[in-house]
């Protein structure tokens, strides 16, 4: 265990992030999330714009409820995506102990 905090008694790295995240730290450099984290961001800027479309082309409470029940679910996981990688990186910058390391040894 770390004796590391985060800035607060209560709160360590076993419990202050998600198992994604910390096998996402564990499996990927920084330079490999911040790509992922780019690409995530796109996605949501994607889906978020898919939703409002289906949205706006519905005409009452349950036109087009499939679509836009599929575009909200995308959205949401959209923005799982993002906050888990961001924690990745968090862990990388607060946590070396725990995350991967970039080929030449050193903190990515």
């Amino acid at each position: 265990m770390s004796t590391r905090q985060y800035g607060r008694d209560d709160v360590v790295y076993a419990d202050w992030y998600n198992p994604w995240m910390k096998l996402l730290a564990k499996s990927h450099t920084v330079a490999e999330l911040q790509s992922m984290l780019h690409g995530a961001s796109a996605e949501a800027v994607k889906h978020a714009g898919q939703h409002l479309r289906a949205i706006q082309k519905t005409g009452s409470m349950t036109g087009n409820s499939a679509a836009r029940a599929h575009s909200r679910n995308n959205v949401a996981a959209s923005g799982d995506k993002k906050i888990a990688l961001q924690g990745a990186l968090e862990i990388h910058e607060l946590f070396p102990e725990h995350a991967k390391q970039s080929a030449t040894g050193a903190p990515a």
